[in-house]
């Protein structure tokens, strides 16, 4: 794991979660890639409110956000920039990569460093 999820990373970037908002990151960092349905399953909560909080943690940067057709999904970011890297490989720049997947290029940066390091 990167660390982009230690309360150090966040407190360092002025994040604050609040507990219904965590249940939500919870659920995304649990099932890797989602929908605003498939969280309002998961955590028994109105797809409306789910969608309102993924759309907060994507603005906060910790969740990435991709459109796929006609549907948007939420994506944990480590496995989203995974499979990008994997799809992709070095085609992309960071920066470019974090456009795509609606992610800040610094916690890109990390997470391919990781990726990197590991091979």
């Amino acid at each position: 794991m990167c660390g982009i999820y230690d309360i150090r990373f966040l407190v360092k970037r002025g994040i604050i979660i609040t507990p219904p908002v965590l249940k939500t990151l919870d659920a995304v960092i649990a099932l890797k890639k989602v929908t605003a349905d498939d969280i309002a399953k998961y955590t028994g909560r109105a797809r409306t409110i789910e969608s309102r909080y993924l759309a907060k943690l994507n603005r906060l940067g910790i969740v990435a956000k991709v459109k796929e057709g006609r549907r948007i999904y939420y994506m944990e970011p480590i496995h989203a920039v995974t499979e990008f890297y994997n799809r992709y490989g070095e085609a992309f720049t960071p920066e470019q990569i974090a456009h795509m997947i609606g992610l800040p290029a610094d916690i890109v940066k990390i997470i391919i460093s990781t990726l990197k390091a590991k091979k």
